[in-house]
C-alpha cells in the first residue's frame, strides 16, 4: 500500500504562563504501510517556517519517530514516559532537545487515522513548553 493522502498537521504550545500559541498545516503526503509501521512523508512549508524540509514520521503501536531533513534537521522519538534527545540543526545554528512524552496515541489504518502526541519539550536544558501535536491522515 502507497497512497497520496491529505495530512493535517496541528500543534499547540503551552509556556510557563499559560499562553497557547497553535500552528496548523495541511498538505498532500505519501502515506505507506512497512511490516507493522505506517510512514507519512510531506513537505514542510513557509507556515511551518521550515520551508526546503522533507518531514517523515514513523509510527508502529507505542512509538512514533519523527525525522526531519534539510533546511532543518532532526530525529526525534515520542514513547510514553521515555526522554528522548537530539540535536536540532537549523540554518541558524544547533540546539540540543528534549522530550517527554506522556501521551502517545497511534490509531491509524489503510484508509488513514490519527496520531496524537502530548510531551514536554526542552531546548539547551531549558522547559520551553508543553506540546500537544494531532495529526490526521486522509485520502484524498
Amino acid at each position: 500500500m502507497r497512497k497520496e493522502v491529505l495530512v493535517t498537521v496541528r500543534g499547540t504550545q503551552t509556556n510557563d504562563l499559560g499562553e497557547r500559541e497553535t500552528i496548523e498545516l495541511v498538505t498532500k503526503a505519501n502515506y505507506y504501510q512497512k511490516n507493522s509501521s505506517y510512514y507519512i512523508v510531506y513537505n514542510e512549508s513557509e507556515i511551518s517556517g521550515m520551508a526546503g524540509t522533507t518531514t517523515s514520521l514513523k509510527a508502529e503501536p507505542s512509538r512514533v519517530t519523527l525525522n526531519r531533513m534539510g533546511t532543518a534537521e532532526v530525529k526525534q522519538v515520542f514513547e510514553e514516559g521515555i526522554h528522548h534527545e537530539s540535536n536540532y540543526v537549523t540554518p541558524y545554528g544547533a540546539m540540543w532537545v528534549r522530550v517527554l512524552p506522556w501521551k502517545v496515541e497511534v490509531d491509524l489504518t489503510e484508509v488513514g487515522g490519527s496520531i496524537n502526541l502530548e510531551y514536554e519539550l526542552e531546548m539547551c536544558r531549558e522547559k520551553i513548553g508543553y506540546n500537544e501535536l494531532s495529526i490526521t491522515v486522509q485520502e484524498v
